[in-house]
């Protein structure tokens, strides 16, 4: 089907996430009524999600995803963090709604500012929260521990190239067709940072983390062959990598 054009104010976490809803329903042949048929969102849920209206709840990505066999959790990444945008957007529309009906000085406002101080307990806790949860990888500081998907570490893949057919591959994994994207770790990363090599577009270390040097040198390839320089590796991104020169 053809794709409305998305709205260009859209957050780039939220369309990166549309964009890839959008492939993994083109490419598994479902239309809005069978979506509709097999998960428990309308149609019309559907077409606001896939055209940047709503930002879809993990449960109707993680629906997607099983239909079709892909990895939910890089979506369920960008989802998170375009909801965490969408979230402090709403925060500073509500702030200055505040701003423009705060009361004059004295009509009525409580000596004590009981309202900021429960902010300011409720800043501190989800604070204390996240420094529990979020324990930091000294090898790449944006990245969760626990998050790689190989038990070697970063820094323990090799580039060892093999031909077959009309095809490249790098020893690390023989998927042409799954997602890859910013923060995506494991096997599947490093396939694509060796053959990003391969194609003298350097993305550093080969460690197996998907980060902003090699998403910059994917869109890099993209450009070069005319494609949607979005940084994710689907069928058509790795139909460039593992072409044999």
């Amino acid at each position: 089907m053809r794709w409305k054009m998305l709205p260009g104010s859209l957050d780039p976490d939220w369309r990166q996430l549309v964009v890839r809803l959008r492939e993994l329903k083109d490419h598994a042949g479902l239309s809005l009524q069978s979506l509709q048929a097999k998960t428990p969102f309308s149609g019309s849920s559907w077409e606001r999600y896939l055209n940047g209206k709503a930002l879809p709840p993990e449960s109707a990505i993680e629906a997607l995803a099983h239909l079709t066999g892909a990895d939910p959790a890089p979506l369920l990444a960008l989802r998170a963090a375009a909801g965490s945008t969408a979230e402090s957007g709403a925060a500073a529309l509500a702030a200055d709604g505040a701003e423009e009906t705060e009361p004059e000085h004295g009509a009525g406002v409580p000596e004590t500012p009981v309202v900021a101080l429960s902010l300011a307990a409720g800043a501190l806790l989800l604070s204390a929260v996240a420094s529990v949860v979020l324990i930091v990888d000294p090898w790449h500081p944006n990245v969760p521990v626990g998050s790689r998907g190989s038990p070697d570490g970063p820094g323990k893949y090799t580039c060892t190239y093999t031909r077959r057919g009309d095809l490249t591959f790098a020893g690390n994994s023989t998927t042409s067709s799954r997602l890859v994207m910013r923060n995506t770790t494991g096997p599947d990363a490093a396939e694509v940072q060796c053959l990003l090599l391969r194609n003298q577009l350097s993305p550093g270390d080969v460690d197996g983390y998907y980060g902003p040097l090699t998403e910059k040198r994917v869109k890099s390839l993209q450009r070069r062959d005319h494609v949607a320089a979005d940084g994710i590796v689907g069928e058509q991104t790795w139909a460039l990598l593992r072409r044999v020169g």
